[in-house]
């Protein structure tokens, strides 16, 4: 074991696998967690006891992507046997393949497309336990970092972080510092108060506030098959369904925040009431196939940031390093945030292992790893945001946000985008396994965001099915905002 000391603040999913891999690499590892988090005996205790405030999306709706699959099974083999023992279940692309098309051609690499149907909180859990009991990772919860304790370097004249002061006051030395706190981390003002150089970040709204519950299937009854995508945007609204563990899932629905009506959803009643009129969802939350286990949870006042740590080819300190939330956070209805923490984590324990004694080598190529990893999904969320708050004003304006013919005869390009992604690559996922295969490929992280239509093949299938848009009855995603409108406010009274 490596006597260098590494300590990760927060104890959240991202955090726990920048332990593990950090120990796995031979360093000696402490997690400083704020929450506090009563033993528990198995991962249902633990979605009924653990509250984590400092958390709060943990009690929403979460995707572990097949890039997170691949990366448990691969990097911790002992880990992914003993989320299969919680009741975490493999989701095969063949499976889904098979679903849809009576006799699917498969082809070598399909098998790497499999998510893990898995709550949040099991797999915190399953991580928590496997650390204590399978590792020297040293928890210590209760514990809050009030700050950075750091001396200045000689050669670089950059601020090096030494420990983390905490609540008591108490010093926890260190000699790397993995910032894991998440979407609200201190690290802006705790770099000011060391006299680094301001901490840049970029941040937009995502345009959208959400609302999640969780379903158990009753005793006896499959679940509905899942054949594509498991959500969809209305233009007006977005909705998911999440498979879980234990035979429970969860719905989220999200919508704008100017949306007043829509935030209705945010009440049992109404939710409720519009699960049932979403066909996607309906089959799901059935009474007679599930019953609801949680009250319904909101979480609003979401944006996407970028913060950049390395700024002009320089770190702004040495000694401490951000990760998952704290680095660049997305929209939470991409489901990626796990996937990503997971790749920030194993990407900054193998950076470490290159430069173990060079903090200002690991932070520049840490940086270069995160460019090239981590920044592409952050840029296809945003953009992705932006084109639908534009499209989510025009439905509320009475307008057609996928009419592209101008009065002029003129084409709308972005209004023919949003028309060839909905009338042509949305039916396409049901009509062409090459189309479902790319989709499903880029969703699940293996390739590139970037790739899903500048593949020629996969654009011209596209291209194939919008324009026999006409000869086919159109595809029925969701009831139109006024009918869902009027649901909500049935329900209310």
């Amino acid at each position: 074991m490596d006597a260098r000391h590494v300590v990760v603040v927060g104890g959240s999913a991202t955090g726990m696998a920048a332990a593990l891999a950090l120990w796995q690499d031979g360093r000696r590892v402490t997690v400083l967690e704020r929450d506090r988090m009563p033993p528990c005996e198995s991962a249902m205790e633990a979605f009924e006891a653990w509250q984590r405030p400092g958390s709060p999306q943990a009690r929403h709706s979460h995707a572990f992507l097949a890039r997170l699959h691949n990366g448990v099974r691969e990097r911790a083999p002992e880990l992914y046997a003993a989320l299969l023992a919680a009741g975490a279940e493999p989701m095969r692309f063949t499976d889904m393949a098979r679903e849809v098309f009576p006799e699917p051609a498969l082809v070598p690499g399909d098998e790497e497309v499999t998510l893990l149907a898995c709550r949040r909180l099991t797999f915190d859990w399953v991580l928590r336990r496997h650390l204590e009991t399978r590792t020297g990772v040293a928890f210590r919860d209760g514990v809050a970092a009030q700050g950075l304790v750091a001396e200045r370097d000689p050669a670089s004249g950059l601020p090096r972080v030494v420990g983390v002061q905490t609540r008591g006051p108490e010093v926890v030395r260190a000699d790397l510092v993995v910032d894991a706190s998440g979407r609200r981390s201190a690290l802006p003002r705790w770099l000011a108060e060391i006299g680094a150089r301001p901490l840049r970040e970029e941040s937009e709204p995502c345009g959208i506030f959400y609302s999640s519950r969780f379903y158990r299937l009753r005793e006896g009854v499959e679940p509905p098959p899942i054949e594509g995508p498991i959500g969809a945007d209305l233009g007006y609204m977005k909705y998911a369904i999440f498979p879980g563990d234990s035979r429970i899932f969860s719905v989220t629905l999200a919508a704008s925040p100017d949306d007043a009506a829509l935030r209705a959803v945010l009440r049992p009643g109404a939710f409720e009431a519009a699960t049932a009129a979403l066909p996607a969802t309906r089959g799901w939350v059935d009474p007679a196939v599930s019953e609801p286990i949680t009250r319904v949870y909101g979480f609003g006042d979401l944006e996407n940031t970028l913060r950049f740590f390395v700024d002009g080819g320089e770190p702004l300190a040495l000694g401490v390093f951000p990760i998952g939330d704290a680095l660049a956070h997305t929209n939470p209805l991409s489901g990626r945030g796990c996937t990503l923490g997971w790749m920030g984590a194993f990407l900054l324990a193998d950076v470490l292992g290159r430069h173990p004694d060079d903090p200002r080598a690991f932070a520049r190529s840490l940086w270069q790893e995160v460019t090239r990893e981590v920044l592409p999904w952050y840029e296809s969320i945003r953009d992705q945001d932006r084109a639908a708050a534009h499209s989510a004003r025009l439905t509320q304006a009475g307008l057609d946000p996928f009419a592209f013919e101008r009065a002029d005869g003129t084409v709308d390009p972005a209004a023919y985008v949003r028309s060839l992604l909905r009338d042509g690559l949305v039916p396409a996922l049901r009509e062409d396994l090459v189309v479902l295969r790319a989709f499903m490929r880029v969703f699940n992280m293996l390739d590139s965001p970037r790739d899903i239509l500048r593949s020629p093949d996969v654009l011209q299938r596209v291209l194939a099915v919008w324009q026999r848009r006409g000869e086919r009855e159109p595809l029925r995603l969701g009831p139109p905002r006024e009918q869902m409108v009027e649901a909500l406010r049935a329900a209310a009274a």
